[in-house]
């Protein structure tokens, strides 16, 4: 029997996709178990975890494609998100320079919004946020679209290069501040 080489998301509310509330309205951290991972199938490439609350890390790819979806009806309408992936480098990361990652998303039938980050050079073994003090908000204002859902995902598919030593903990989707339905 043959493996699949890409890792389809379990979508196990509660386990892989957890709602937290804040006050500024309720967000949801997505573990990496619940996301799409190009290639995350095939452990010459990735890591992914057993359990539904571990990390995934990347051994060597030379496509990174990972991504995921919610459903619009658990955000709020008229409200603005931020999309965020908490990362960190191994010592023995590779491939980065030159290479910036994109992370992009789309809300409904919107065209795709997308930031840009250089990860190269960040200290092994730090979380960082991934775009760091780059500004990514969605508005969650239409509900009612033929495709209802907040689609995203984490990129660098472009140069060809090999690259690894990149370690997914979560997807982050928490309301900005200030803004009100």
């Amino acid at each position: 029997m043959a493996s699949q080489s890409h890792q389809k998301g379990s979508r196990d509310f509660g386990k892989t996709i957890i709602q937290i509330t804040g006050p500024d309205g309720n967000g949801f951290k997505i573990k990496p178990k619940a996301l799409d991972i190009i290639w995350g199938g095939d452990p010459r490439y990735w890591k992914v975890p057993d359990s539904d609350d571990g990390p995934a890390e990347l051994l060597q790819v030379c496509w990174l494609e990972v991504s995921g979806w919610l459903e619009l009806s658990k955000l709020a309408a008229d409200k603005t998100y931020k999309v965020s992936f908490k990362v960190s480098m191994k010592p023995d990361a590779f491939g980065w320079s030159g290479s910036p990652v994109y992370l992009m998303a789309k809300v409904g039938g919107n065209k795709f919004i997308w930031k840009s980050a250089n990860i190269s050079g960040k200290p092994p073994g730090e979380e960082f946020i991934i775009p760091e003090d780059l500004k990514f908000t969605v508005k969650a204002a239409d509900l009612i679209t033929g495709d209802a859902k907040l689609n995203f995902g984490l990129y660098e598919i472009w140069r060809g290069r090999w690259k690894g030593g990149l370690v997914i903990h979560e997807v982050e989707i928490s309301p900005v501040p200030g803004t009100t339905p």
